[in-house]
């Protein structure tokens, strides 16, 4: 639990905290009862380093287990001083991702903290282990995975350093020196080999990375036999700093940025052959509410329908994150420090104390420094994003009869399934609405994106194609930023070249009507949008 869980300690047993092999047997069932399906978290770059594999592997220098983690000697500085091998910085915190072990007198690697040392992939007997596992699991009744950060597994040879990109501190982001290499597509293929072919198995995987659509769509182009689909995280930086790294935030975000960056990869991607994982929020990401529309009290139902209408009409498969349905924003501006439980978030307020204090800054100046470091964290920590589920409004939000693992978001009296569930007004009813419009009309699934309007700050256009049959779909969505009070947009969709003479209204957020054309421009009022059915589709015979 040194990363919420992420950390593991055997991958064959359920921590006692969460039940036992025999509750998650009682699970399995259920949901497929329910004609449902289990996908478990697979992590594997990583395990922690109270897993009896790392154990044995630093007992020393000729453990039978020492090369199923990645070891090495270190260098000597100019002053003679031992350093680690490289200067790469890990995910968490300021520090190196190297630690030295004094009983076996070696660093290890650990891309993320230090009780999550990387496994060494390019060693065969770890490969065997983890696919033996993996099947395990999959004869157990799991019907696939989501794979941690899968594009790790490889690290460049001879682990030379990174490029200095921060100056200010002394090791620096390691970048595709681990991320994305090409023997992570030869792993992909052999347990696709050994393992996958065999199962009837769907498999995503959490892939970061700075490369293009046509890199990521490797992972997902069928007849490569890898993955389904991957997770990037190309948009998730729209509101960030530092070039859309780290925590910062940057307020002065533009939505035509955001829009370049989601144009690129739902025109190119399906064009290179891969599927896009359709996400918005997850659970290392903070609320999209509040990110990138309106949480006042008036209008943070509408935003929560209007991020439904856009993420519904996007390629891709759909993810819904926990609460997302019921218009969860960020936890309270006003919570203190000590709320926040998440080891990144923790550790990013320590290392830039420690900067502070490096670079000698006191008093006030310090104060000032640490109220913005801060500012941006209760924008874009983990934390959000992990407040427990609001089931109703008793006591921890029904979530739990003991003591939840942080505090449950202040607003669950008024926000909670239970009252959203009997509202067909409410944001959970709109998400619902949304996924069958989304079933009824496969050009929101199957059709080619096509962006318009692509320069303006204000609205979200485009149009969904399935040349197939035919079915043609115009998404108009207003995105302007501000609290919601100031006059509404007009989208003259004639000038972008579409024809609207038959066009329909399927779905809005607003008082529209239903089966509505379009007659002049179309005003939408704030955090308002609207789809219309510009051609029906007809099957092939």
């Amino acid at each position: 639990m040194a990363d919420m869980g992420y950390d593991i300690s055997d991958y064959q047993a359920i921590d006692e905290r969460y039940g036992t092999l025999e509750d998650w047997d009682k699970l399995r069932d259920a949901v497929h009862e329910r004609g449902m399906k289990l996908v478990m978290d697979l992590v594997v770059n990583h395990s922690s380093d109270q897993h009896a594999w790392f154990k044995e592997s630093r007992k020393a220098k000729s453990s039978p287990k020492r090369d199923w983690y990645i070891w090495h000697p270190g260098k000597t500085n100019d002053q003679g001083e031992r350093v680690p091998p490289n200067n790469w910085r890990s995910i968490f915190g300021a520090g190196s991702t190297w630690e030295w072990d004094e009983g076996s007198q070696e660093y290890y690697l650990h891309t993320f903290l230090k009780e999550q040392p990387d496994l060494n992939w390019e060693n065969p007997a770890v490969r065997d282990a983890v696919f033996k596992m993996m099947r395990w699991w999959l004869d157990r009744g799991a019907d696939g995975f989501r794979m941690d950060v899968i594009n790790f597994i490889s690290k460049a040879d001879g682990f030379p350093d990174a490029p200095i990109i921060d100056p200010k501190e002394i090791y620096q982001p390691f970048g595709n020196l681990s991320i994305n290499r090409p023997r992570v597509h030869d792993h992909l293929k052999e347990m696709y080999e050994r393992v996958l072919k065999d199962y009837d198995a769907f498999c995503v995987g959490e892939c970061p990375g700075g490369e293009g659509p046509a890199s990521f769509a490797l992972y997902s182009e069928p007849s490569r036999k890898e993955l389904q689909m991957v997770f990037t995280f190309h948009h998730q930086g729209f509101d960030r700093g530092n070039g859309g790294f780290g925590r910062g935030w940057n307020k002065d975000w533009a939505l035509r940025d955001l829009k370049k960056e989601w144009n690129r990869w739902h025109v190119e991607l399906p064009k290179e052959g891969g599927w896009f994982a359709n996400y918005l929020e997850n659970h290392d990401q903070p609320r999209m509410i509040t990110r990138m529309a309106c949480e006042s009290p008036e209008h943070r139902a509408r935003s929560g329908k209007l991020l439904a209408m856009l993420q519904c009409s996007l390629t891709g498969t759909i993810y819904v994150y926990q609460s997302q349905e019921l218009g969860q924003i960020n936890v309270p501006y006003e919570w203190k420090e000590e709320e926040y439980k998440d080891v990144e978030s923790i550790q990013l307020l320590a290392g830039e104390r420690a900067y502070l204090e490096r670079a000698g800054i006191t008093g006030r100046q310090a104060e000032e420094y640490m109220a913005r470091v801060f500012r941006d964290l209760r924008q874009t920590a983990r934390d959000n994003g992990r407040t427990p589920v609001q089931w109703d409004d008793t006591k921890n939000a029904g979530f739990t009869k003991g003591t939840p693992w942080m505090r449950i978001h202040d607003d669950y009296k008024m926000w909670n399934a239970a009252s959203q569930c009997s509202d067909q007004s409410s944001v959970r009813s709109f998400w619902k609405r949304m996924l069958g419009l989304r079933r009824e009309h496969k050009a929101l699934i199957y059709g080619t994106f096509e962006p318009l309007d692509e320069e303006n700050n204000d609205n979200y256009c485009y149009i969904r194609n399935w040349a197939e049959t035919g079915e043609k779909l115009l998404v108009l969505l207003n995105f302007k930023r501000g609290d919601g009070s100031g006059a509404p947009i007009a989208i003259h969709v004639g000038k972008l070249g579409v024809d609207t003479a038959g066009a329909q209204l399927i779905v809005s957020n607003d008082e529209a009507e239903i089966g509505s054309g379009i007659h002049g421009p179309v005003e939408l009022e704030p955090w308002c949008g609207r789809i219309y059915l510009l051609q029906q589709g007809q099957l092939p015979n």
